[in-house]
């Protein structure tokens, strides 16, 4: 009985499902070399699509393929034939006997979890018979399978939801890193732009000053020749006659003190400004962050604008007659202007202004003194810094650096426009592919407000979040 025990005890191991904990139902084996239930590989991949996982070994596979095992399924057959063997010897009493007491082991210590024989249990009070004993570990044990099955499925659902998490962040590192190239790659195209702006701003930069240089030069010339002539006339003067010489000496003297230096220009090479763009990440967070809701004034908009109700909009209508016979307008009030509600002499803001298919518009920002914010239509701010489209072309216009010509990749639908007034930096981005436009670095001293100029066409200009 001993050796069928041990036969058993070996066999029992490989009969089992590590999945459902019982004697192995329509066995299959996977590439690994497991073996399962067929019902519990199928079940434990059942949510799953694109990889199968072993769940004892962790191997994954890219296909859901098992392979029938009868062979196996004849030895899990002979084990549980050998079990109930055993159990029906155990049940018509071949017990195990004490070897020193030789009788039978038919009671069982609680305490101790030992079978005891009645000599052994003598004294004890703690003592049942093995049946009764056998019956309530066995109801036990059931107990436990029962809760460690709930637990293994409990950890293997984890575990495919840890594996899906695994592919999730995968796919999420995937777009990140394609974002990332794609930033750094508006970034280098960005910088490269920047540079071959800043170098022919430095070459106009310095055929300004060749102009000059070339300029001074020909004044000493002529300084120098008007010198070496009247020396000449001087020394030629100075050995005549008496006579000759007290007739010319007047005009020689007031040649003299007549003679001024030449006039020159100072030459000062100017330094040349550029501004790189932060990331489009950094321009996200530079949205959400400081976006501001902008309303246009009426009372600043020109005769022939028409402002929305919602004051969101503005539309050219038509030509004012009167506003050249109007003394009260300033001289260049002809500008097509109007500003927004909102001014800004701190922090940080960010606004968009749709333009569309518009043939000529201006935005930006601009100081306006308290004498200008009347309710007559707007006079031409004396500071504006303005991105503008103008006969084809596109120009960023400031205080210092004048009109620069801006040679952009495509035509912006929405601007972007990012103020921060303590850095004195204003920046204008392409809405539609964040990408940076043209950037301002100047202080700034005055209360800003939004500068919105309209061409004299038809289609509205609308300030919010556009509609790219």
């Amino acid at each position: 009985m001993e050796e069928v025990s041990a036969v058993l005890a070996k066999m029992q191991p490989k009969c089992f499902c590590p999945v459902c904990l019982d004697y192995l139902k329509d066995p299959v084996t996977i590439d690994c070399g497991h073996n399962f239930c067929d019902s519990c590989i199928r079940m434990s991949w059942k949510d799953l699509q694109d990889t199968f996982p072993c769940p004892v070994c962790q191997l994954v596979r890219q296909e859901m393929r098992v392979s029938a095992n009868a062979q196996l399924g004849r030895l899990v057959d002979l084990a549980k034939n050998m079990h109930r063997s055993e159990s029906s010897k155990m049940a018509r009493g071949e017990e195990r006997r004490h070897e020193d007491h030789r009788q039978g082991m038919s009671l069982f210590c609680e305490d101790d979890h030992e079978l005891l024989c009645p000599l052994c249990a003598r004294g004890l009070d703690l003592q049942s018979a093995v049946e009764e004993a056998t019956s309530y570990h066995r109801q036990r044990l059931n107990r436990y399978i029962k809760s460690l099955k709930k637990r293994l499925a409990k950890v293997q659902k984890l575990k495919v939801t840890h594996d899906r998490k695994i592919l999730q962040l995968t796919e999420e590192a995937r777009m990140l890193k394609s974002q990332l190239a794609s930033e750094f790659e508006l970034l280098t195209q960005c910088v490269e732009h920047e540079q071959e702006a800043a170098l022919r701003r430095l070459a106009e930069e310095e055929k300004r000053l060749q102009q000059q240089l070339r300029a001074n030069l020909e004044a000493y010339s002529d300084h120098i020749s008007a010198l070496k002539e009247l020396r000449r006339e001087v020394a030629e003067q100075s050995v005549m006659s008496e006579e000759m010489v007290l007739r010319g000496v007047r005009g020689l003297q007031q040649r003299w003190e007549g003679l001024r230096p030449p006039t020159v220009q100072a030459l000062r090479l100017r330094l040349v400004a550029y501004s790189l763009p932060p990331l489009c990440s950094a321009l996200s967070s530079i949205i959400l962050r400081f976006r501001e809701s902008i309303s246009l004034d009426p009372d600043t908009a020109h005769p022939s604008l028409r402002v929305s109700k919602d004051k969101k909009s503005v539309t050219w209508v038509r030509k004012n007659p009167k506003l050249g016979g109007d003394p009260g307008l300033p001289e260049d009030a002809a500008e097509l202007v109007v500003l927004g509600q909102e001014g800004f002499a701190s922090g940080r803001h960010y606004w968009e202004v749709w333009v569309g298919t518009k043939p000529e518009w201006a935005v930006g920002v601009c100081s306006v003194a308290p004498s200008a914010q009347t309710s007559r239509p707007l006079a031409a701010p004396k500071r504006c810094w303005t991105l503008k489209l103008q006969d084809g072309n596109y120009l960023a216009v400031g205080m210092s650096a004048g009109a620069v010509p801006l040679a952009l990749r495509d035509q912006p639908a929405a601007i972007g426009v990012y103020l921060d007034w303590e850095l004195g930096q204003l920046s204008f981005y392409n809405a539609t592919d964040r990408s940076l436009l043209h950037s301002f670095t100047e202080p700034f001293a005055q209360e800003l407000k939004p500068y919105f100029r309209v061409g004299r066409d038809c289609t509205p200009l609308s300030v919010g979040a556009g509609r790219a």
